[in-house]
């Protein structure tokens, strides 16, 4: 026998064999490795989605702010009925009505719907093969 092993000290695994602390550590810092990298991957995407969100608020914003105008020459026209430029007030208060509403559509159509979706789907299929490798 080899005098050389102490008692206490773990005896030397064969080769092409890890301990179960190496396996462990080996989980662990591929864990890490991973949260960090969907967490860059979710800023980058909360990113891609604020800037999406910006312009689908500013649109909304002009659009609202169209529809007040809008509204506001329709009134004009109301009361100007009474005068020769009430047709043109109506009909200008009716395009900027219509201009604030297709801005409206845009804006709301540019907005993200499902808020960090592609982060959801990766970390779903993460779970899930992780749920694979254990059973």
């Amino acid at each position: 026998m080899d005098e050389t092993i102490h008692r206490g000290a773990p005896a030397p695994s064969p080769a092409g064999e890890e301990s179960a602390g190496e396996l462990v550590r080996e989980a662990l810092d591929e864990t890490r490795a991973l949260v960090r990298l969907e967490v860059a991957l979710a800023r980058e995407e909360i990113k891609d989605e604020l800037t999406k969100a910006k312009v689908g608020a500013a649109a909304i914003g002009g659009a609202a702010a169209a529809g007040v105008m809008g509204g506001t020459l329709c009134l004009v026209a109301m009361a100007a009925a009474f005068s020769a430029m009430w047709l043109a007030a109506l009909i200008l208060g009716v395009i900027v009505l219509v201009c604030g509403a297709a801005a409206a559509l845009l804006g709301w159509r540019a907005l993200p719907k499902r808020l960090m979706n592609e982060t959801r789907d990766r970390l779903e299929l993460h779970v899930k093969q992780l749920k694979e490798r254990i059973v």
